[in-house]
């Protein structure tokens, strides 16, 4: 399946009740809200509605599949709604803690812990609440510095 198809295949979950809840992002980085999505064709949708950020809704807009990035569903949707439109694939859940991290090591690697770790993780200094109170309260004081 190409790009193309696999896209034309998600609109056609969608059923026309939700069509006014999506939109749709472009590669531009420019974000489309639908109103109804008129055809898929096999390279290109046409579909009503508007540029995110505009109030010219009802246009006909001719959007190449090469050129979206995402669709995002503009409404709640309950787990049970997300099911029915795409089924149940969601990742089993992790049984690890969040923070934990599989250690990766080949197998015929040797590990030294004499030896410092090559890139140690280093933590920003803590902001000190009055310092930043300060710099709030006169933001322009060290413009032209």
């Amino acid at each position: 399946m190409n790009a193309n198809e696999a896209w034309i295949a998600l609109f056609r979950r969608i059923p026309g009740h939700l069509h006014n809840t999506l939109a749709l992002g472009i590669t531009t980085g420019a974000e489309i809200v639908l109103q109804k999505i008129v055809k898929l064709e096999p390279d290109f949708m046409i579909i009503r509605g508007r540029l995110a950020g505009t109030q010219d809704s009802g246009r006909v807009v001719i959007v190449p599949y090469e050129q979206l990035t995402f669709v995002a569903i503009q409404h709640d949707l309950k787990d049970t709604e997300v099911e029915t439109l795409f089924g149940n694939g969601a990742p089993r859940a992790v049984t690890d803690p969040p923070n934990a991290a599989p250690e990766l090591v080949a197998e015929d690697a040797t590990v030294n812990e004499e030896q410092p770790p090559v890139n140690p993780v280093k933590r920003p200094a803590p902001v000190s609440q009055s310092a930043l109170a300060a710099k709030l309260r006169d933001p322009l004081k060290d413009f032209g510095k």
